[in-house]
C-alpha cells in the first residue's frame, strides 16, 4: 500500500510527468552541450548578455514552472481569499506538519537541484566567478516562501498576489544589496539559511487554519451598515427590478466574483510604486523607470487575475443562459475591470506626478517625442500607446477564456508549460540571431513572409471557428456580423494610426496592417463559446 508521503509525491509525478520528462530532456541537452564543447573552453561566451540568454533564461523559465507546480498554483484561484492548497489532500492521514513539509521538501530539492545541475552542466563565461551553494539556497528560499504565502488565507481578495510580490521582492533586494557590498559565500549562506525554516513554520500555521476552514473576511469593513445603506443596496441591486434580465444578473455575478480583483490589486500596489516618485524625485532615470513600471502594472496584474476570470465550474452548465450570453457576461465584466483599473492608475499617477514635482520629467519626454516626429504624429503615438496598454490589460483578462471554458485542467497546464518552453527557447534564439549579421539579414528578409503566413493561419482558423459557430447555432448571423465589424474597425483604426506615425519609407503599409491583424484578438476569443459548448455537453 502506498504511504501518505508517497501519495503526495505521486500528486506531483502523475499530474506533471510530461513536464518533468521535458525537464529531464533539458538536462540531457545541457550535458551534451557541455561535453561536446570540451568543457566550455572552446566556445566561451563573449558577453554577459549571451550567457544570460543561453543559460539564465531557460533556467528562470524552469524555476517559474517549479513555482507553479509545487505551490499548486495551477489548481487554485491565486486571487481568492481561501488557501489554494488542494482540499483533497486534507483527507490524507497526515498531520499539518507533513502536509506543509512534504511539498516544501520536494519543491526545495527541485529548486536547489535545478541550480546545482545548471552550475555543473552549463557552459559559463570563462572569467566569471560562479558561486556554488548560496544560489541553490536562494532558489529554495524563494520557492518555500511562495508556498507559504500562497497557502495562507487572506481577508481580502487579491491580497495574496500583492503580499507575495512585495515579500519576494524584499528578499531579492536584500540579496542584491549583499552582492553590491561583495558579500562572501558564508555571509550569503547566513542571510539565506533561516528562510526555509521560517517559511515552513508559516506554511504549517497556515494549513492548520485552512484545514479548519478559517478564512478571515474584511469585506464587511468596506460595506455600509445600517438600514439606510440596506435600502440603498436594495434599490441599486440589479435584481431590484422585476425587468432585470438574466444577462444583467450574470454580469453582476461575474463582477462580484472576478471583476473587482484587478482594481483591488492595482489599488493596493499603486501606493508602493507611487512612493518611488517621492523618494527619488531628484533622480531622473528612476522617475522614468517608475513611470514605465506603473503603466505596465495593470497588464501584469491582469495576467494573475486571468486564470480566475476563465474559470469554469460544474455550476456553469446549470445556468439558464446560452453559451454566448455567458461569454458575453465575462467580457463585459472584464471590460469594466480594465477600465476602472486604468481610471485608478491615471488619476493616482497624475496626482502623484503633480504633488511630487516629477511631472516636468514626463512632460519633457512627451515634448521630445512631439518635437522629433511632429505634433500630430506625437499625439497619435501617445493615444495609441495608451490604447495599447488598456487593450493589452483587457486582452490579458480574456485571452484565456477558451482554455478555461473547456473545463480541462490538462489544457491549462499544457498551455503554461508550452508558454514557458517557448520563452526558454525563443529568447536565447532571438539573442543569437541579433548577434549574427547573416541571421539578422535572413530574418529581416523573411519577416514579411512570416507575418503573411501568421495572418493566413489566423484567418483560416477564424473562418473555421465561425463555421462551427454557425453550424452549432451558438451565435446568430447578426452577432457574427457585429463581431466581425467591431474587429475590422479595431484593425482599421490601429493600422491607420501606425501608418500615420511610421513613414512608408521605413516600413511598408501592408506590414503594419499585418501587425494590426495579429495584435487584435480574434481566434481565441471566438473559440471561447465553442469551448463552453463542448464543456456543457460532454
Amino acid at each position: 500500500m502506498r504511504s501518505p508521503a508517497a501519495a503526495v509525491a505521486w500528486e506531483f509525478h502523475r499530474r506533471h510527468r510530461w513536464g518533468l520528462l521535458a525537464l529531464g530532456a533539458y538536462v540531457v541537452v545541457l550535458a551534451a552541450v557541455k561535453f561536446a564543447m570540451l568543457g566550455g573552453q572552446r566556445f566561451a561566451f563573449r558577453s554577459a548578455e549571451s550567457f544570460a540568454f543561453a543559460v539564465v533564461v531557460p533556467t528562470t523559465a524552469t524555476f517559474l514552472y517549479f513555482l507553479a507546480v509545487f505551490t499548486f498554483g495551477l489548481e487554485g484561484d491565486i486571487a481568492a481569499r481561501e488557501s489554494i492548497y488542494p482540499r483533497r489532500l486534507f483527507t490524507l492521514p497526515l498531520s499539518s506538519e507533513a502536509l506543509a513539509g512534504l511539498p516544501m521538501l520536494y519543491g526545495c530539492l527541485a529548486a536547489a537541484g535545478l541550480w546545482l545541475v545548471t552550475r555543473a552542466l552549463a557552459v559559463w563565461p570563462a572569467k566569471a566567478h560562479v558561486p556554488a551553494i548560496w544560489p541553490a539556497l536562494l532558489a529554495a528560499s524563494l520557492l518555500a516562501w511562495t508556498q507559504a504565502l500562497t497557502w495562507m488565507s487572506y481577508p481580502l481578495r487579491g491580497l495574496r498576489v500583492v503580499i507575495t510580490v512585495l515579500w519576494l521582492s524584499s528578499i531579492d533586494a536584500i540579496v542584491m544589496a549583499a552582492l553590491h557590498f561583495q558579500a562572501g559565500e558564508g555571509v550569503m549562506l547566513a542571510i539565506l539559511a533561516p528562510h526555509v525554516p521560517l517559511a515552513y513554520l508559516v506554511s504549517r500555521a497556515a494549513l492548520r487554519r485552512a484545514r479548519c476552514g478559517d478564512v478571515p473576511d474584511w469585506q464587511r469593513l468596506f460595506t455600509r451598515s445600517g438600514s439606510g445603506a440596506s435600502r440603498f443596496a436594495r434599490r441599486s441591486s440589479p435584481f431590484a427590478s422585476a425587468f432585470a434580465s438574466a444577462t444583467t444578473a450574470q454580469v453582476w455575478f461575474e463582477w462580484r466574483r472576478h471583476g473587482r480583483s484587478l482594481p483591488l490589486l492595482v489599488a493596493i500596489l499603486l501606493p508602493f510604486e507611487l512612493a518611488m516618485l517621492f523618494l527619488f524625485r531628484e533622480t531622473r532615470a528612476i522617475v522614468v523607470e517608475t513611470f514605465v513600471i506603473i503603466l505596465f502594472t495593470p497588464s501584469v496584474m491582469a495576467a494573475f487575475v486571468a486564470a480566475t476570470v476563465a474559470t469554469s465550474t460544474a455550476f456553469t452548465a446549470t445556468r439558464p443562459m446560452s453559451d454566448a450570453s455567458l461569454i458575453a457576461a465575462k467580457l463585459k465584466a472584464a471590460t469594466w475591470s480594465a477600465l476602472i483599473s486604468w481610471l485608478l492608475v491615471i488619476v493616482a499617477t497624475a496626482a502623484a506626478l503633480g504633488l511630487s514635482g516629477t511631472a516636468p520629467v514626463i512632460l519633457d519626454g512627451a515634448r521630445w517625442l512631439v518635437k522629433a516626429i511632429g505634433a500630430p504624429r506625437g499625439m497619435v503615438a501617445i493615444l495609441l500607446a495608451f490604447a495599447f496598454l488598456i487593450g493589452s490589460t483587457w486582452k490579458q483578462l480574456v485571452q484565456s477564456l477558451a482554455i478555461g471554458m473547456s473545463g480541462r485542467a490538462w489544457l491549462a497546464k499544457g498551455h503554461l508549460f508550452v508558454t514557458l518552453s517557448l520563452l526558454a527557447v525563443a529568447l536565447p534564439a532571438a539573442h543569437w540571431i541579433s548577434r549574427s549579421k547573416p541571421a539578422m539579414a535572413a530574418l529581416w528578409n523573411a519577416i514579411p513572409w512570416i507575418a503573411g503566413i501568421l495572418v493566413a493561419i489566423k484567418t483560416l482558423l477564424a473562418l473555421w471557428i465561425a463555421t462551427r459557430l454557425i453550424e452549432r447555432r451558438v451565435l446568430s448571423d447578426r452577432a457574427l456580423l457585429a463581431g466581425a465589424a467591431c474587429w475590422s474597425a479595431a484593425v482599421l483604426v490601429l493600422s491607420a494610426g501606425m501608418m500615420l506615425i511610421v513613414p512608408a519609407v521605413l516600413v511598408r503599409p501592408y506590414f503594419l496592417v499585418c501587425i494590426a491583424i495579429l495584435q487584435v484578438p480574434l481566434v481565441r476569443l471566438a473559440a471561447a463559446p465553442l469551448a463552453l459548448v463542448r464543456n456543457r455537453h460532454r
